[in-house]
């Protein structure tokens, strides 16, 4: 077995574990506080991410933004976020959202597939 996680059991215990594991979140919008979400959450093992944001990564971004690189600038932050987290966890549940989150587009995503929702 993969032992990515063994801290964190060590710390939580194997039964809260495997709730974190077992969970899903929704996380809108992927900047600053978002991706510094997204990164946390997966590092701890979630089991199933949402990720909202329709927004480029732009070379502004670079001195602020986890997913902001050389490299991501120009692609869309949903992709450079599901890329990161699938290096950091290949097991992880990543559901992509290119679009931002208004009452026209709100039916786009079922929030009744996520325990927890994060607003950033």
């Amino acid at each position: 077995m993969d032992n990515r996680f063994s801290r964190t059991i060590n710390m939580i215990g194997e039964e809260k574990f495997n709730i974190l594991k077992n969970s899903s979140v929704i996380v809108f919008g992927l900047g600053g506080v978002g991706g510094a979400v997204c990164e946390a959450l997966v590092r701890s093992g979630i089991g199933t991410i949402g990720i909202v944001d329709k927004d480029v990564v732009d070379i502004t971004n670079i001195n602020r933004q986890l997913i902001a690189t050389e490299k991501t600038v120009g692609m869309l932050k949903t992709e450079a976020m599901r890329n990161r987290l699938l290096d950091i966890n290949p097991a992880v549940v990543i559901r992509k959202y290119d679009l931002f989150y208004l009452p026209e587009t709100a039916d786009e995503i079922k929030l009744s597939e996520y325990d927890f929702v994060v607003d950033c």
